[in-house]
């Protein structure tokens, strides 16, 4: 493999790289099949992904070579949060009206007091909990941002940067959120307002379907040391590839740890990297749930689910007929119990629509993602950058959703894939 391009992971980032640059790419993936986190495991006749995993394609080029494949079909999304006894429309600072009248004036209230600071020219601030309190006002932050963030990152809102918050949070000005306090107008807005998702099979069918444009995948090949400096890659087997090009997707502190000779300041800036482990359960029940919902918000903090998903809503051949298969996301940073979080998800499931209780439960699994969302604590920016920088120098290109270090959509993955690649060629050229 002398002179090739070695991409370390068959995730999206990895396999669209290597289907851009063609034959003389080689894709190293620990597990036995593609897709990374992007993939679907079935269980009695129920399919899960691995938590909701809904593809939003808008880059022309992206969906012109992906958007075809695995007969992905676009869904308006149907979401909702479940807060204080109700159901409502998402973004919750869109769509106040669904509330009760007392937070809605509390809530309006609190945003036209943001507002009239914005308009003093208070400066926006840089964390997450004064950026929300200057956007949002108190009542919305208290209500939904700062409960339901609280249990996604597993850290205060005092604790993480607002770095993230451009692409994901939508902002709407003073006028939305009153327009949204009387009329249903807002119920499309955010970046997620429509998906992309395979007719039948779940997401893992899109990841098989992209693996099928790369050439080279070599599976069960686990990557335990990187010599940046002889440039060549060993795996736990043993094995060694030299490289002349090296792409990472794997997770930006594992790659520090894998890269011998680090200097002890770039192994202590990937030590100090942090991210969110998400314990879940793959749900499948008897019955239809969630009165068609895809995902539901769930904000209190006094319920260890935060955001409960049915993929069957939006993919009926997702489970058996008449059932539904669904993911329940629990809160980090706390401790859990599985029995807790099971009854309340089905009491939250039963207060949104159709009463289930445990007697309707036909798969209920347990799993861990490690690597579930990176922290945009106060040390981020640093330490990403000079762990980023190390790499980087050492002619390693470090991409995707954790080899980047980012909070990043699927589509993100495979832009990054498209860009690393056109470099890789031009390189060459």
């Amino acid at each position: 493999m002398e002179g090739a391009t070695l991409i370390i992971g068959a995730g999206l980032a990895g396999m669209a790289t290597a289907a851009f640059l063609g034959k003389d790419a080689l894709v190293l993936e620990r597990a036995q099949r593609p897709g990374g986190l992007a993939v679907t495991n079935e269980q009695d006749g129920f399919r899960f992904d691995v938590t909701g995993h809904w593809l939003h394609m808008r880059d022309p080029g992206i969906k012109d070579r992906f958007g075809a494949l695995a007969g992905m079909t676009q869904i308006p999304r149907r979401s909702r949060i479940w807060t204080r006894g109700r159901r409502v429309a998402y973004p919750y600072q869109s769509n106040l009206k669904d509330l009760p009248p007392e937070v809605v004036v509390e809530c309006v209230l609190g945003a036209m007091e943001a507002h009239i600071r914005r308009t003093k020219g208070v400066p926006e601030p840089e964390g997450f909990e004064a950026f929300v309190l200057h956007h949002f006002g108190e009542a919305i932050s208290r209500e939904f941002m700062f409960p339901y963030n609280t249990k996604l990152w597993g850290v205060p809102p005092s604790d993480i940067s607002h770095a993230w918050c451009q692409r994901f949070v939508p902002i709407p000005d003073f006028k939305q959120i009153v327009l949204g306090a009387l009329t249903d107008e807002n119920e499309k807005a955010g970046y997620n307002a429509t998906f992309s998702y395979p007719a039948a099979g779940g997401i893992g069918t899109f990841s098989d379907a992209v693996a099928r444009q790369v050439p080279q995948v070599r599976f069960g090949a686990e990557v335990a040391a990187v010599s940046p400096a002889e440039r060549w890659v060993e795996l736990s087997s043993g094995e060694r590839f030299s490289y002349r090009h090296l792409v990472s997707t794997m997770p930006l502190d594992v790659l520090i740890k894998r890269c011998i000779g680090a200097p002890k300041a770039v192994a202590d800036a990937g030590a100090a990297l942090r991210c969110t482990s998400l314990r879940y359960f793959d749900l499948g029940l008897d019955r239809k749930v969630m009165s068609g919902l895809h995902w539901l918000y769930v904000p209190d903090q006094g319920l260890l689910p935060y955001r409960i998903g049915c993929y069957s809503n939006a993919c009926p051949a997702m489970a058996p007929e008449g059932c539904s298969s669904l993911y329940v996301e629990l809160a980090c940073g706390v401790e859990l119990d599985d029995d807790r979080a099971l009854d309340q998800a089905l009491e939250v499931l039963s207060a949104v629509g159709e009463h289930v209780d445990r007697s309707n439960v036909k798969v209920c699994t347990a799993r861990t993602i490690q690597h579930a969302y990176v922290v945009y604590d106060k040390s981020y920016e640093r330490c990403r950058k000079t762990a980023l920088d190390y790499v980087t120098g050492m002619g390693i290109r470090s991409i995707g959703r954790y080899g980047k270090w980012v909070y990043e959509a699927m589509e993100d993955a495979l832009i990054d894939g498209r860009r690393t690649a056109e470099e890789i060629l031009k390189g060459r050229s």
